[in-house]
């Protein structure tokens, strides 16, 4: 019985992640990795607003399929691990750039993944019934991610962002800037999310049912086609 209630948990959370980081690596660090500086002038990084785009839907699915908001943590982790899968397949001369890059980028998604978790084990029930809950969700996550990222980065993994973004007051600044962004693409992609997540979670009761068995057959090859996603995108944007 326990495994029967683990399996569909760790399936959800290894296809959420590589889905997130895979859309991260092909966007972010691949094709638009030549034009992250065209953000910079407005005092925007990149690697916020992919994790605000891609995460939030991301996670509102498996939050309408699973009503787990711990799951979010993990999602969180493999999508920021499976961007550096696709580190071997690159060649010598774009992989410290790779590397660089997806510091902040992993950062944005793992708290990202953090602050929505925390928010939505407040608010799990209402998020099952109403849709002003989940932008107030979206909102409030988005405020606590934001807060977390710049004080993490500026004090911790990537010192330079602030200066390269022009934040004279790091916080401050930042949330008046990125903060809103942040928090105004969530509040519209996560209830979308959701949406969309109950959507497949209809029709997969109606239509189909995939069996552990089937589902542990599948995580290697999803793995491996994540892997190498980085590698390609950066290859044509190159």
């Amino acid at each position: 019985m326990e495994s029967n209630r683990t399996s569909p948990i760790l399936f959800g959370v290894v296809v959420f992640g590589c889905i997130w980081g895979f859309l991260e690596a092909v966007t972010f660090a691949g094709m638009l990795h030549r034009y992250w500086e065209i953000f910079f002038p407005y005092h925007l990084c990149p690697c916020f607003l992919m994790s605000a785009i891609f995460g939030s839907f991301v996670m509102g699915s498996s939050l309408a399929i699973h009503k787990n908001p711990a799951m979010l943590i993990g999602i969180g982790l493999v999508a920021a691990v499976s961007g550096w899968l696709s580190v071997p397949f690159m060649p010598d001369a774009v992989r410290a750039d790779y590397y660089g890059a997806w510091i902040a980028s992993a950062t944005a998604i793992i708290v990202g993944a953090v602050s929505l978790a925390l928010v939505s084990s407040f608010l799990i029930k209402r998020l099952e019934k109403s849709v002003p809950a989940r932008i107030g969700a979206g909102v409030l996550s988005g405020l606590v991610a934001s807060s977390i990222f710049i004080l993490v980065t500026e004090y911790g993994v990537d010192k330079g962002i602030c200066a390269v973004l022009g934040y004279a007051r790091p916080l401050p600044d930042f949330l008046g800037v990125g903060g809103m962004y942040w928090m105004g693409i969530q509040a519209f992609l996560l209830p979308l999310g959701y949406m969309a997540g109950e959507k497949c979670k209809e029709y997969f009761s109606t239509h189909a049912r995939l069996t552990p068995s089937l589902s542990y057959a599948h995580l290697a090859a999803i793995t491996v086609l994540f892997a190498g996603s980085g590698a390609v995108a950066f290859a044509v944007g190159a």
